[in-house]
């Protein structure tokens, strides 16, 4: 038999808690965050701990779910927009240019192989058909006299 959705538990503390928090950012301005947060983001860890404190069937790794679950996460996220936190799961500015910078290298370092294995094929290539000209010509030279002629070249 399938395990129970824990995502009911959790919503059942999640938006009565959620309500509170925007209850109290209205109450203060509108000007400090009632989420629980760290860097301008939304901090899951704190959130989870504050809903454990308040109903023992939430637990700590319970914080998985938040980002897994769009029921969670975009409850989450509504109070987070309103309150002009960045969203679950997203990512800072610097972090996203950090990551699009290491893949930019990375696709440079490999473009920068890949053309230097390609010189290395077309010398290769331009080799063998000097040879297979060479060649060429000695079969025909063999087909008009019946002579072998030797190259310089001893393999």
């Amino acid at each position: 038999m399938a395990k129970p959705s824990i995502t009911p538990q959790i919503a059942a503390v999640l938006e009565p808690y959620l309500e509170e928090l925007q209850a109290a950012w209205e109450r203060g301005g509108r000007l400090t965050p009632t989420l629980p947060v760290t860097d301008g983001k939304v901090n899951v860890r704190q959130l989870v701990r504050a809903l454990a404190a308040l109903d023992d069937k939430v637990v700590i790794h319970h914080e998985q779910h938040f980002y897994n679950k769009p029921e969670l996460r975009s409850a989450v996220n509504a109070v987070a927009e309103q309150q002009g936190l960045e969203l679950i799961g997203s990512r800072s500015p610097g972090v996203a240019q950090d990551a699009a910078r290491e893949r930019i290298g990375k696709l440079s370092g490999e473009a920068s192989d890949l053309r230097q294995a390609m010189a290395e094929r077309e010398s290769v290539i331009d080799a063998l058909r000097r040879e297979n000209a060479s060649l060429r010509a000695q079969m025909a030279m063999l087909e008009e006299t019946g002579m072998v002629v030797r190259s310089g070249t001893a393999r």
